[in-house]
């Protein structure tokens, strides 16, 4: 909103500026002087637009040199933003690799549990199966 207001305020100058200039010149011109009458509005005339253009370029200075600071303010805020964002995520990511890591190790274990009871029936299997055999013979 504040970008608007000063980018009204800077085309208002402007057009101010503009028209003042071409009316002060065109009233020169038609009005009915001499010469050297003329030369002298027409050197006050200029002084006095220089003066006004000097002032308005001074609150142009000071309106983009408050453009400026706020900009670099609002930078930096967002860049405090952006690098705590980062840590909450980069917090939130070591969470879930420690947790899938907790359950990969879970996994293994009861995997290796079941590798073990698995061998250990096929090792008892195995030994009843030959005390069948050598019963039979």
């Amino acid at each position: 909103m504040s970008d608007e207001r000063d980018g009204s305020f800077a085309s208002f100058i402007k057009g101010l500026f503009v028209g003042s200039f071409i009316g002060a010149g065109l009233a020169l011109l038609y009005a009915p002087k001499t010469g050297k009458e003329l030369r002298q509005d027409l050197k006050e005339k200029s002084t006095e637009l220089k003066s006004e253009a000097e002032k308005y370029y001074e609150e142009a200075k000071d309106i983009s040199s408050d453009l400026l600071v706020d900009s670099l303010r609002k930078a930096e805020q967002l860049k405090k933003e952006a690098e705590q964002k980062y840590n909450e995520a980069k917090i939130k990511v070591e969470e879930i690799l420690a947790d899938g890591k907790r359950l990969a190790d879970d996994a293994k274990e009861i995997a290796d549990e079941k590798i073990a009871m698995a061998k250990d029936k096929i090792a008892t299997g195995k030994k009843s199966g030959k005390s069948k055999k050598e019963k039979k013979n």
